[in-house]
């Protein structure tokens, strides 16, 4: 359902659904959406695509966007991460690959230039990934957290605000996941401890203030269990099934009944939200 100009939605139109339409009868793991186009893995490990193609995002090596889905590859792959303009993919093996928009270098493969199809940027050792809309972040098997891409506001978290077309390391170890919005991120350790970095001008890192953080700052010390990013505001999950948010709310996307932007976490649902470990809100 929504917006569905470029074909996003797969229906094989571009008219825009203000209640779901079924796409698929059956048969679908997960899904990610960009700004215009949409991924989604099936049960039996292969990648669909469709929607908005100028920058080579759905990875069918065209540049023609797509409104109904079309396959990239027929199998092997784990999860997918869907950016502004760019796609990440995580294979069974652990390997990472990207297509799409790399003007920033977002997709990591050491490069400015956009891909068509996917390119290989890690062989291994990559448990999840997240993307903003122009800088990606991967948290590795063991633990680790790395970045690359646009870091303007710091939302890398390397301590500068020089971007990067490489994968660095911010993290070395006990980071369990992460996400990525519109240019700030987020991070939740193995300890259930919240951490963020980058643009912070309506307070969406939670840390109290409307400063940006070049580096990664606690927000909370424990009792977090997942969390999603937006373009300027951020939801937690607690372990106890509380729902938390913070940051811009001039649509009232923070759920507390206000139009007034929060820099700390405010509680919104009082239990009873429950995402099993190893899940992500989208």
């Amino acid at each position: 359902m929504g917006n569905n100009s470029t074909g996003q939605l797969g229906d094989g139109s571009t008219t825009n659904q203000p209640v779901p339409v079924q796409i698929l009868p059956s048969g679908v793991q997960s899904a990610a959406a960009g700004s215009s186009h949409s991924l989604f893995v099936k049960t039996d490990g292969s990648l669909w695509a469709m929607g908005y193609n100028l920058s080579g995002q759905l990875g069918d090596d065209t540049n023609t966007s797509r409104p109904t889905p079309v396959r990239i590859l027929a199998s092997g792959v784990r999860s997918v991460a869907a950016g502004s303009l760019h796609s990440l993919i995580v294979k069974t093996d652990g390997s990472l690959w990207a297509m799409g928009y790399n003007a920033k270098g977002q997709l990591g493969d050491g490069s400015t230039t956009d891909r068509s199809s996917p390119v290989l940027i890690l062989a291994g050792g990559v448990q999840s990934v997240a993307a903003g809309a122009s800088h990606s972040l991967i948290v590795k098997t063991d633990g680790s957290l790395w970045a690359m891409g646009r870091n303007s506001a710091g939302q890398l978290g390397t301590g500068t605000v020089d971007s990067h077309s490489s994968p660095v390391q911010i993290l070395t170890s006990g980071v369990q996941s992460a996400a990525a919005g519109l240019a700030h991120s987020l991070v939740v350790k193995t300890a259930g401890s919240l951490w963020a970095m980058g643009d912070n001008a309506t307070g969406q890192l939670g840390d109290g203030t409307t400063t940006n953080r070049i580096s990664p700052v606690q927000i909370l010390a424990s009792g977090v269990r997942s969390v999603a990013a937006g373009d300027a505001h951020s939801l937690v999950v607690k372990t106890d099934g509380h729902l938390q948010s913070m940051g811009s709310n001039a649509s009232s996307q923070l759920g507390d009944g206000t139009p007034i932007r929060r820099t700390i976490p405010v509680q919104i649902l009082a239990g009873g939200i429950r995402v099993p470990r190893g899940r992500r809100i989208v």
